[in-house]
């Protein structure tokens, strides 16, 4: 077991919840705007709505992917959390800097091992 104090565990474990439920939210109303995914498309377009079309669900579809992974990366720390083994770098071993976990919470490696492996 990693040696944090439980209001700090606790602490993160809230601010892991809260951007939870932003993501998840954030998620829904993206998939709301993708045209692409509008029951009912003009028949006649004007020119280049197509394009549009095909380029504004590329950008969807991007942050739909970039909003996944931040979910899933939540549940992760929160499963951590769970088990006991949230904070721990894993790449090193060592227990990641607790601050570094305040500011970003769903953080893997310690600092030394994220600056090593840029």
């Amino acid at each position: 077991m990693l040696d944090f104090p439980s209001k700090t565990i606790k602490s993160i474990k809230d601010l892991l919840l809260k951007q939870k439920k932003e993501v998840e939210k954030e998620i829904k109303e993206i998939q709301k705007e993708d045209p692409a995914k509008e029951e009912v498309l003009a028949e006649s377009s004007e020119p280049g709505t197509d394009s549009y079309i095909a380029d504004a669900h590329t950008r969807v579809m991007a942050l739909g992917e970039q909003l996944n992974k931040a979910n899933k990366n939540i549940q992760l720390a929160l499963s951590k959390i769970g088990k006991g083994t949230y904070g721990k770098c894993e790449n090193c071993g060592k227990q990641i800097e607790v601050g570094r976990l305040m500011a970003m919470p769903t953080a893997s490696l310690c600092l030394s091992c994220s600056k090593a492996q840029k």
